[in-house]
């Protein structure tokens, strides 16, 4: 298995104006899902979304560096006004992470003990 992601985005307002003027760029989620499939990646899901973020993907790349290269290449053309990119793990792995902090010896404490 790759990496998963979640991806929010939230378009500049003259790209999301395009999206509504001009049929062509309407759906970003298939143009998005043709850019992970060049990098090697395998999209899951695709949202449309309100408020704080406009659409919401979910995908696996194959390493970091196809990842970055999708992200540098799907930023550089200036359509977001912003976007976060969220690694996600399996809930078992989750598990497993939690009793590997758990079990691992370490001198990190907070601050103020």
């Amino acid at each position: 298995m790759g990496i998963l992601v979640l991806y929010m985005v939230k378009y500049e307002n003259d790209q999301k104006a395009a999206m509504v003027a001009t049929e062509g760029p309407r759906d970003r989620a298939a143009i998005h899902r043709k850019a992970i499939a060049d990098f090697g990646g395998r999209p899951i899901a695709q949202y449309g979304s309100y408020g704080e973020y406009d659409m919401v993907y979910i995908y696996e790349m194959p390493d970091e560096k196809a990842l970055a290269a999708n992200l540098h290449l799907t930023d550089s053309y200036g359509l977001a006004k912003y976007s976060k990119t969220i690694p996600l793990t399996e809930s078992d792995d989750f598990v497993a992470s939690l009793q590997l902090a758990h079990e691992t010896p370490t001198e990190y404490a907070p601050a103020d003990k």
